[in-house]
């Protein structure tokens, strides 16, 4: 009987030493919350668009930014694309926290819609990134914006 223990509480303790190993923790680089994981751009986007959509919101717009980075950057001197596969900024609302920031103050407005960006950059082979914006502090309304945006992240890592 003590053995059985043991052995429960050491495989109990490597389970939960490999699921922390994975949790992707984001970095707040000058207010932008990106966040870090293996995979694949276009993985990842589809995953992000699915994540959204699954919740019954709507994509208000698709910003092709790797596209536009590429066709102008012979005009601005750029020789080699940041972004080697894609990049895309994903816009969408839902409605009830939408009106829930609006009613608290009119100017919200331009929070609205919500944006997060998914790309991969060079160097960093492998590796995807998935990013929003903070809004400025003291909003308390945009909190369950911001959870809301955590979550469909982590639902695209896997958490």
């Amino acid at each position: 009987m003590n053995k059985f223990f043991v052995i429960s509480i050491t495989a109990f303790s490597i389970l939960i030493s490999i699921n922390s190993a994975h949790a992707v923790e984001p970095k707040n680089i000058h207010d932008l919350m990106v966040y870090e994981f293996e995979g694949e751009f276009e993985y990842a986007r589809n995953d992000l668009i699915d994540a959204i959509k699954s919740r019954g919101m709507v994509i208000s717009y698709r910003s092709h930014a790797k596209t536009m980075l590429d066709r102008t950057a012979d005009a601005v001197g750029i020789t080699e694309t940041a972004y080697p596969t894609g990049a895309e900024i994903i816009l969408f609302c839902k409605t009830n926290t939408s009106h829930k920031l609006i009613q608290a103050n009119p100017h919200y407005l331009a929070l609205c819609p919500y944006a997060i960006s998914v790309y991969d950059i060079q160097n960093a082979t492998g590796k995807v990134f998935l990013s929003y914006r903070k809004p400025p502090g003291g909003i308390p309304e945009y909190e369950d914006i911001e959870n809301l945006l955590k979550d469909i992240i982590n639902e695209v890592i896997g958490e």
